[in-house]
């Protein structure tokens, strides 16, 4: 059985045997070190491949949906990189015929980067991402995207589970603005703001489609943590829009994947997750990273047809002994069993650049133990 077979298997149904599926790669940095390099933005998909080959895990490979104004003459993106002492910053202009829109990403070395300002902040701007989505829905044609995936299908392998990630919730209006920008948009022009994301929602199904052909497995469909939105945006826009496109991408044979890393409560005590579609839902952390009770109260409130991944904090993997780390892995994966629930052991994140590889390795321990008792 493949670990592409392995993964996908237990997902949909669970199992005797548990995974472990550690989070590496995204720009967390982990890869990045293990690849003797200090910056970030540096890391290439053979080295985040090289590192998961390093230990007894089961990956999911993470790949960012092509860049789409690749479909267009008159659309582009242009970016600029500057060096200031160990500070990288790049400034990308996003240049349409209806206007020019900027954000900015400084990297710090060894830290991974942050995006300092967005393409939209003002209602105004709102019109340029309105222009974009209808020439994208006049394409309908996304063979384009089939072709890229296919190709990120060769890089990964018939034997690894493949993910494609863009952001598919249309709450988020394909990320030009930032998570609180979106909310303020929506509370003060909810209109203008429903009626992208209806186009986004349409733009999604074409999108969902053309990745299947290429070759995924699984999408990626977030949603923002309570120290970012109210729980009534989850029940006015994210869940009603989180149906059909999971609706979608099951018919069309994909699965859907959830990363919320941030404090999740109390959208699971209401239910919302369960109600989103979600296939692998990560995860399920108690304070300080996240703010569930306990993996208990959060299981009970979580749909077991949810497979779940994650749950070693990152303050642990850090800073703890890998005895320390198998010992954690260990009754997280024994509550797990005892309840009945699909679990694969991981972290809370993904994993950073100063993470000491032994404690990744004393996870992988741990589900050979609870494999073999």
């Amino acid at each position: 059985m493949t670990n592409r077979e392995k993964l996908i298997s237990y997902v949909k149904y669970g199992g005797e045997k548990y995974i472990c599926s550690p989070q590496i790669g995204a720009g967390a940095g982990f890869d990045t070190k293990l690849a003797g390099k200090t910056w970030i933005s540096e890391t290439t998909f053979e080295d985040t491949k090289n590192a998961c080959e390093l230990f007894d895990i089961v990956p999911l490979y993470n790949f960012p949906l092509p860049d789409l104004t690749q479909l267009f003459d008159d659309i582009n993106l242009e970016s600029i990189n500057t060096l200031e002492g160990k500070m990288r910053k790049t400034i990308t202009r996003f240049i349409t015929p209806k206007g020019v829109l900027e954000h900015c990403i400084v990297e710090d070395e060894r830290n991974g980067a942050v995006m300092t300002e967005y393409f939209i902040t003002e209602e105004d701007e709102l019109s340029i991402l309105d222009y974009y989505l209808d020439r994208l829905l006049e394409m309908k044609d996304f063979s384009f995207v089939t072709e890229q995936v296919y190709e990120m299908r060769k890089i990964v392998g018939e034997d690894n589970a493949l993910d494609i990630q863009w952001a598919m919730q249309p709450y988020e209006l394909l990320c030009f603005p930032d998570t609180m920008n979106t909310a303020l948009l929506m509370k003060i022009y909810p209109e203008i703001c429903i009626a992208l994301m209806d186009k986004i929602l349409l733009l999604n199904e074409y999108l969902i489609q053309a990745v299947a052909r290429g070759g995924a497995d699984f999408v990626f469909l977030g949603g923002p943590g309570i120290e970012m939105i109210s729980p009534q945006y989850y029940e006015d826009y994210l869940i009603p829009y989180s149906k059909p496109i999971s609706q979608i991408a099951h018919n069309n044979g994909l699965l859907i994947y959830s990363h919320i890393c941030s404090p999740i409560e109390p959208m699971l005590t209401k239910g919302y997750y369960n109600e989103m579609g979600i296939d692998l839902f990560e995860t399920l952390s108690q304070t300080p990273v996240g703010n569930v009770k306990s993996i208990e109260d959060a299981f009970s409130k979580l749909s077991p047809d949810i497979c779940t991944r994650g749950n070693i904090g990152l303050d642990k993997l850090l800073l703890s002994k890998p005895e320390e780390i198998k010992e954690i892995g260990l009754e997280i994966l024994q509550k797990a069993k005892t309840l009945g629930r699909k679990h694969i052991l991981a972290a809370s994140d993904y994993l950073f650049f100063d993470i000491n590889p032994e404690n990744v390795h004393a996870m992988a321990e741990a589900v050979r133990e609870i494999n073999n008792d």
